[in-house]
């Protein structure tokens, strides 16, 4: 039955809203027009149709909303921290915006600046003041601002789609006078009947325009050519395309423009505002954020590790891989255990820099070094507690997991498939699989690339103070674990956070 609900989910959910939209249509417009505006009053409290056709809109996009962060799997919980701030926040952004462009009717009486009941709210400043303000809302919550963007585009199509039948029911915002309706039902065109003349169903057309794009939205968001940032570039383009011919119109229809600036039509000039930032959006982004995730992809969840000494206990292995190839190449030195923690995290190439300058004998020094490990490494190495367990909990619970390691990719893969691990690692990334190496963001980049993950959406595990800045300056939340042979360096990179045990690991996430 839950998985029948599942596959039929979206069906049911445009169905349910549009059998809801129908029957409030039905009981607004029942008798005889022109229909009142008024669903009821208690005392001095009065409830418009307009207020219900918004609030059904509002609720429509909020279940909207929260499907998709539940597809995705984001903590729903941010959608109802985002609608007690903005949805009273859009209401005053409204009011403001069209108190701001009528000052001359408030001069004698400012009180009544408040009296919102009376009407007066422009779309516009409700757009202007959620997108300010979800710039902070988005950095305190640590989520991208685009995506959130994304997520409330259709909301604002869906609450335009339903306000212009509130519209209706207040018999505003019409055309200019037309000979006759007779295309129309006529519970719509007898209440378009004003003034002796029938007026052009603005409303009209601008909720089907609105209609039409929120279709298209749903329909596109989730193919792969969509980015972050495209869908909410296509709702502000999209919906000041169509408010300025249905703004057009409705000057001619003998009532006067309520919102101008300098003999401008304020909603005409905004509309053209938007359709600029939606167009500089969709291409700036394409610009300067080439390498920005997919809305599809965004949403999923990673967790990057470091290899040795993190899930793999190999630190006895490489210190031998190093005895031995330093009895080769330095015979008088002698290396004590201070010294062979220091090979443990950086590549083989930066460690043994630090005693061969020539090339060509370093280059020797690695290729010996790898014959030992080859040959050592047959003997198997052991994981650290619970590391097999954890990425089965990973798994589980649909994390990406990836490996970012110092060591040659194929040693990656050996020490894994001794331990049955391989199987649930997503992708690798080692030494020879990247120019510039940790503490450098350029590994990070690649694995989170490879797996279409955002680094917002990513951890890292890791044992020394490379693997910490490396994360950070990725953007990674960076993990330390304080089993680490590097412990008070790994700390003095400030991870922001500490395990005693991959186990916990899992309370993190």
């Amino acid at each position: 039955m839950k998985n029948s609900f599942k596959k039929y989910q979206n069906y049911i959910v445009y169905g349910g809203m549009v059998l809801i939209f129908l029957l409030l249509v039905l009981i607004a417009t029942r008798g005889d027009a022109p229909y009142d505006s008024l669903v009821f009053s208690i005392g001095t409290i009065r409830v418009a149709w307009y207020a219900i056709f918004i609030l059904t809109g509002i609720i429509f996009g909020t279940i909207l909303a929260y499907l998709e962060l539940v597809r995705k799997k984001i903590d729903p919980n941010i959608l109802w921290d985002g609608l007690l701030i903005f949805v009273p926040l859009a209401i005053v952004g409204a009011r403001l915006w069209y108190v701001i462009f009528n000052l001359d009717r408030y001069v004698n009486n400012p009180i009544e600046m408040i009296y919102i009941t009376e009407g007066g709210l422009g779309i516009h400043g409700a757009i202007i003041v959620v997108f300010l303000g979800l710039i902070v809302f988005t950095k305190i919550k640590k989520v991208n601002y685009f995506y959130m963007l994304d997520l409330v585009g259709p909301g604002f199509l869906i609450g335009q789609t339903m306000g212009r039948w509130g519209n209706f029911m207040n018999r505003e915002l019409y055309g200019p006078a037309v000979d006759n309706l007779d295309w129309l039902p006529s519970f719509i065109k007898d209440n378009l009947f004003i003034s002796n003349q029938y007026r052009q169903p603005t409303f009209l057309y601008e909720s089907a325009w609105n209609l039409v794009g929120l279709i298209l939205i749903l329909v596109f968001r989730n193919k792969k050519f969509v980015k972050l940032g495209d869908i909410v570039a296509f709702y502000l383009t999209w919906y000041g395309i169509g408010r300025i011919p249905n703004e057009l119109l409705r000057m001619q229809s003998g009532v006067d423009e309520p919102l101008m600036f300098l003999n401008i039509p304020v909603s005409i000039a905004t509309s053209v505002g938007l359709i600029i930032a939606g167009v500089l959006i969709f291409v700036l982004k394409r610009v300067f954020k080439k390498d920005d995730s997919t809305y599809n992809d965004y949403g999923k969840r990673a967790v990057l590790f470091d290899l040795d000494g993190t899930l793999l206990d190999t630190i006895d292995l490489i210190y031998k891989n190093t005895t031995d190839t330093f009895k080769e190449f330095f015979p008088d030195l002698v290396l004590d255990e201070d010294t062979l923690k220091t090979f443990v995290g950086p590549t083989l190439e930066e460690s043994f820099s630090w005693y061969e300058k020539d090339e060509a004998r370093r280059n020797l020094m690695i290729e010996r070094y790898r014959e030992h490990n080859h040959k050592n490494h047959q003997k198997g190495v052991p994981t650290f507690p619970h590391a097999k367990e954890v990425l089965e909990a990973l798994k589980t619970h649909d994390y990406l997991i990836g490996i970012v390691s110092s060591k040659k990719n194929e040693f990656v893969k050996l020490g894994l498939e001794q331990n049955d691990l391989l199987s649930y690692i997503d992708v690798i990334i080692g030494s020879d699989d990247t120019t510039k190496h940790k503490p450098d963001k350029e590994p990070f980049m690649l694995a989170l690339n490879a797996l279409s993950v955002s680094p917002v959406n990513a951890v890292y595990v890791g044992d020394h103070e490379y693997d910490i800045l490396g994360a950070k300056n990725a953007g990674l939340v960076s993990i330390g674990v304080s089993y680490s042979i590097h412990y008070h360096n790994l700390l003095s990179a400030k991870p922001d956070y500490m395990i005693d045990d991959l186990e916990k690991l899992l309370f993190i996430l």
